[in-house]
């Protein structure tokens, strides 16, 4: 079978549905179905039962996967072993990145790349927005993610979207009726905290910072998937982009509104680089692959 269907299939299977396929591998979603299709039809039966959330795997389906993830791990360790003799395809990648992007981007890049360069190995560090640029600027990382605002020298943005800053809150919440909201609207709501530095610095909105200094949260925590859950049940207020809450978004467990400040509302969300330090090819490559990642989040986010 030809490689490229076994990973449609493998991404199907993984994702549950072919639409998240379609997004996770950049591939229109009609290729992917057209090709599942076609393998259930040279197979003599279908690999999976369409559900109305997805699609889930069958008997004949289970079956198969165990088949080609045992192919495709074969595969790779042949590979490995090949790139071992030519002294290629190997290194080690650092990234430093914004906690909402260790929800479903950064996993989802790396078991990309994996798969692709599976001698690779990686060290990827959570840090707040601000403490990222430095990270990158020091050699510390090779790259970062985070609000892209005023950097520092020598940094610079490998790829930039729009995914601005906002208020994200459950559905029902007073603050939702409206199309943006003030930071004066935020006064007297309960807030949870993520992380104790603010999102954006001084330099990019004195007005923010202030008001990030002075509001009393009820919970702080460095860790989205726990601020998420408490929004979700109703316990407060928090500030992200739209990246951590995508799902949530799309099932209506959240609502997400913008700023009225347009500083806040046009911040974007960026991989940076160093602007001087020629980067290991490796890491180029993974580097590029996350920025076609972040493009299509970038349209995700528009859609919900």
């Amino acid at each position: 079978m030809h490689a490229s269907v076994l990973k449609y299939f493998v991404e199907v299977a993984r994702s549950g549905s072919v639409r998240k396929a379609s997004e996770n591998l950049f591939v229109a979603a009609s290729a992917i179905n057209r090709q599942i299709l076609k393998l259930e039809s040279e197979l003599g039966g279908e690999l999976f039962d369409r559900v109305p959330n997805g699609m889930r795997l069958n008997a004949a389906g289970e079956r198969l996967l165990q088949h080609v993830q045992a192919t495709l791990h074969d595969f790779q360790v042949t590979r490995t072993e090949m790139d071992a003799l030519k002294g290629e395809r190997t290194g080690h990648v650092k990234i430093a990145s914004m906690d909402s992007l260790f929800v479903d981007f950064l996993p989802e890049a790396l078991e990309e790349f994996s798969q692709l360069f599976p001698a690779v190995t990686y060290t990827i560090e959570s840090a707040s927005p601000m403490e990222v640029p430095p990270l990158v600027q020091s050699g510390q990382v090779d790259a970062g993610l985070t609000f892209v605002g005023r950097l520092p020298a020598g940094v610079k943005a490998a790829a930039l979207a729009a995914l601005p800053l906002g208020v994200v809150m459950p559905p029902g919440h007073p603050l939702a009726a409206k199309s943006a909201i003030s930071l004066s609207d935020c006064v007297g709501q309960p807030f949870l905290r993520s992380l104790g530095q603010p999102p954006v610095g001084s330099a990019l909105s004195a007005e923010f910072a202030q008001f990030w200094d002075e509001i009393e949260p009820i919970v702080t925590c460095n860790w989205t998937t726990m601020v998420k859950r408490l929004i979700i049940a109703g316990k407060g207020i928090s500030f992200f982009s739209k990246i951590a809450f995508l799902e949530e978004l799309e099932r209506g467990d959240v609502v997400w509104r913008p700023f009225d400040l347009p500083v806040l509302d046009q911040i974007k969300v960026g991989i940076i680089v160093p602007a001087q330090r020629v980067l290991p090819s490796v890491t180029q490559n993974f580097v590029a692959r996350m920025a076609r990642r972040l493009k299509q989040l970038e349209l995700a986010a528009a859609a919900v």
